[in-house]
């Protein structure tokens, strides 16, 4: 799984990039083999397998953590 767009901050793995970095969160899902697809109704993303439409991304204001991450031990 990629690491690059995340860092740990508090035990949180955040993607740092932020909001509207569709092509960022693009390529890290397709790296991620714990990428699970969101409700339909909850997709922002036209782009199916994307960071931001995954059911494993939870919202920040201003960007999202990844909990595949934090389950997955990853360091």
């Amino acid at each position: 799984m990629t690491q690059q767009a995340f860092e740990l901050q508090g035990g949180r793995w955040i993607f740092t990039a932020g909001l509207g970095q569709y092509l960022l969160a693009q390529q890290s899902a397709k790296q991620c083999s714990r990428f699970i697809a969101d409700d339909e109704d909850e997709q922002v993303d036209d782009e199916l397998r994307s960071c931001y439409n995954c059911q494993y991304r939870r919202w920040m204001p201003t960007r999202f953590e990844c909990l595949a991450m934090k389950a997955n031990g990853a360091s």
